[in-house]
């Protein structure tokens, strides 16, 4: 209740700011009250997300840790730019999230996390009759997105942080197996896999490895052979324009445009990297391009806040009371994706990317959108460009 209080009287402080930044104080304390306090399904400081499958089966409650440490993550890399009024409602949620961490680490203790609950054995798509029976066959390993964002949020010693640095090198293509569902040109290549597990098979996701190197780059960790070669096969990706041709062929996780050139924003804000410099002409080409193509506002949003993450200068979007009241918590935005069976090899990749409306799995978080909309408005009202 203190936070509460205390918010209110920021968000009277601010209200004769002009335009849309009165809708900041507004997004705090929303992503304040939806935070989870005690459910059955949703566990403590989590948020509630839905996924559905194809374009129009009915949503299903999916309590994934993904998006809650996302918002976490999102808001943590805020704090340069907030008041202390506002430092204190981010660390509350954040001190929240970590409540829930724990219901997804590996029940072997070692440091790693699971997109779904692990503390009542393996979890498949809960909520789903008939895929959740196979999860004993077909439980997904802990990845390495998920763990790499959840420790940066939980700020471990730089000990800690180096030992779970080998760790995710310890999985990369080559050491179990060799990725299958890839351009040929980079089967070989040792790049960071998107799972632990040993059986598990090696794949290659664009979002994924920004992911990681963000989280290598917040450490301050020294870049290892794998840092290295990851880095070059996105580079090469990069320069090659799969990110626009073939988005979700390179990242079956993060399959749009506007969401990856996020990514690359994200990695570039983590540690100016001199190749992202060297390319900043070619990402506002095509941040600006999603920008003028985007068919909804939260598609918008995203591609101005990469333009601000890389420095950019950015068009102007100005949100009105029904964007942020609602109109933007839609299933018209897609973060995050999945295909079943999309990791097995090349052949069964392109099919069921081709069969999005049977395979293809869409993860929503209206809370996440909100967390966007902060970000947005947070970047284009406070950061100097």
């Amino acid at each position: 209740m203190r936070f509460y209080v205390l918010f209110i009287g920021l968000t009277f402080s601010t209200a004769s700011i002009a335009g849309d930044s009165t809708f900041i104080p507004l997004l705090f304390q929303r992503l304040l009250d939806k935070q989870i306090t005690q459910t059955d399904f949703f566990v403590e400081g989590s948020y509630t997300s839905f996924r559905q499958r194809g374009n129009g089966e009915k949503l299903k409650a999916d309590n994934n840790i993904f998006y809650t440490a996302l918002i976490a993550y999102t808001l943590q890399n805020l704090k340069p730019y907030l008041t202390n009024d506002e430092k204190i409602v981010i660390d509350t949620i954040i001190n929240r999230a970590k409540k829930a961490f724990p219901y997804y680490k590996n029940k072997s203790g070692r440091l790693t996390y699971n997109f779904w609950r692990t503390d009542k054995g393996k979890d498949f798509f809960p909520n789903d009759k008939i895929l959740n029976k196979l999860k004993n066959k077909l439980a997904l390993a802990d990845d390495l997105d998920d763990t790499s964002i959840i420790l940066a949020v939980l700020g471990i010693d730089d000990s800690t942080a180096k030992k779970s640095h080998y760790l995710m090198q310890e999985f990369a293509n080559g050491k179990y197996a060799t990725i299958k569902n890839t351009y040929k040109k980079y089967q070989k290549v040792p790049a960071y896999s998107t799972w632990y597990g040993k059986k598990m098979p090696v794949d290659f996701d664009f979002g994924v490895h920004c992911n990681i190197l963000s989280f290598v780059n917040k450490y301050h960790l020294t870049w290892s052979k794998t840092d290295s070669l990851t880095y070059e096969l996105l580079l090469d990706m990069i320069d090659k324009g799969y990110y626009n041709q073939s988005p979700k062929y390179i990242s079956p996780y993060y399959s749009y445009i506007s969401v990856l050139l996020y990514h690359i924003g994200r990695l570039f804000e983590s540690n100016q990297l001199l190749e992202l410099e060297k390319r900043k002409t070619k990402f506002a080409i095509d941040a600006t391009k999603s920008f003028d193509d985007a068919d909804n506002k939260l598609n918008k949003v995203i591609s101005l806040t990469t333009l601000r993450k890389l420095n950019i200068q950015a068009p102007s979007l100005e949100l009105n009371e029904s964007d942020v009241n609602g109109g933007l918590n839609n299933t018209d935005f897609v973060y995050y994706t999945g295909h079943l069976f999309a990791h097995l090899n090349n052949t069964i990749k392109k099919i069921t990317n081709s069969l999005s409306s049977t395979t293809q799995f869409k993860w929503y978080c209206a809370s996440f959108n909100d967390c966007l909309l902060l970000e947005y408005l947070i970047l284009k009202h406070r950061k100097k460009q």
